[in-house]
């Protein structure tokens, strides 16, 4: 049962690979529902196989918000998800529907669900850019050992621009009073199969021509590397074959995809208590418990 009378909206959560698409295609299509992005990589039009975007049939079995909406080269953080998701958010509610956020970057979903005040976060600058990855973990793990973690020591680019925040604005994990009235959903599978999965899913992806969409996007702009949209997992691995013309490190890129699910899971414990966990068998159960949760 609803806690309050604040407006209502599902999250479904979850690692990387366990299916949180069709899940969330599943309650849309049953409760009125529309989809709201909350994945850093699936905003973006030129990335598609590799970020997993949804396929044009998913598309057409849900509304979804906050995909393909910006290029890769267009301005876009945090805080411009949060303002924009924010703004989707309200239509649904308008239109009477209920709003369903999905995506495994868990930090974007919190800004939402808790309303984190990003009003000072300060533009990207040159602090810390001289700092090796082991000092940037350790200092950002003082202040949220929880978002180093999720961030991986190893993602240089993302933990200088986490510290520059929390230095500034001290805000970015300050939770404040929820602004909905949320049901969460967590997506799950027993490690071993999910650690399968996810090396699988890779496999597919580059049998599907994740190779070739890099390559499109190369030949058109050599320097896309440095673009923060092309940090997503196995983008970077991929452009460095292809400029070097060896052969790409597919156990790498699994292996990276593994260490970045390890990584959500350990942010899904330590910041949600009590989620309803989707199992990959229960959807039955997790449709009876969010017709509960309306009535």
């Amino acid at each position: 049962m609803p806690k309050s009378n604040l407006p209502r909206a599902v999250v479904v959560l979850g690692p990387t690979a366990t299916n949180k698409t069709k899940l969330a295609i599943a309650i849309a299509k049953k409760f009125n529902g529309e989809i709201i992005n909350a994945d850093a990589f699936q905003v973006y039009r030129e990335l598609n196989i590799g970020v997993n975007k949804p396929t044009v049939k998913e598309m057409q079995e849900a509304k979804f918000h906050l995909i393909d909406c910006v290029s890769i080269y267009d301005k876009w953080n945090i805080k411009c998800f949060q303002d924009t998701a924010k703004k989707a958010i309200e239509q649904v509610i308008d239109n009477k529907h209920i709003p369903i956020i999905v995506g495994g970057s868990h930090l974007y979903i919190d800004t939402l669900i808790y309303n984190y005040d990003l009003t000072e976060v300060p533009e990207r600058n040159e602090e810390f850019s001289d700092w090796d990855n082991q000092k940037l973990f350790d200092k950002l793990s003082s202040y949220d050992p929880a978002l180093a973690n999720n961030i991986g020591v190893n993602n240089q680019k993302r933990l200088v621009r986490a510290l520059q925040i929390v230095t500034k604005s001290k805000k970015l994990t300050e939770k404040k009073a929820p602004i909905y009235d949320v049901l969460l959903i967590c997506c799950t599978n027993e490690r071993k199969q999910l650690y399968e999965q996810i090396n699988a899913r890779v496999e597919v992806m580059l049998e599907s021509g994740w190779m070739d969409e890099v390559k499109k996007l190369l030949n058109k702009d050599k320097e896309i590397i440095k673009l923060n949209a092309l940090k997503a997992i196995g983008y970077e691995e991929i452009i460095h074959a292809l400029i070097n013309n060896h052969t790409v490190d597919v156990d790498a890129i699994k292996q990276n995809s593994r260490h970045y699910a390890k990584r959500q899971l350990t942010w899904i414990k330590h910041h949600y208590t009590n989620p309803t966990y989707y199992d990959q068998t229960n959807e039955t159960e997790i449709m009876k418990v969010i017709t509960t949760w309306l009535q």
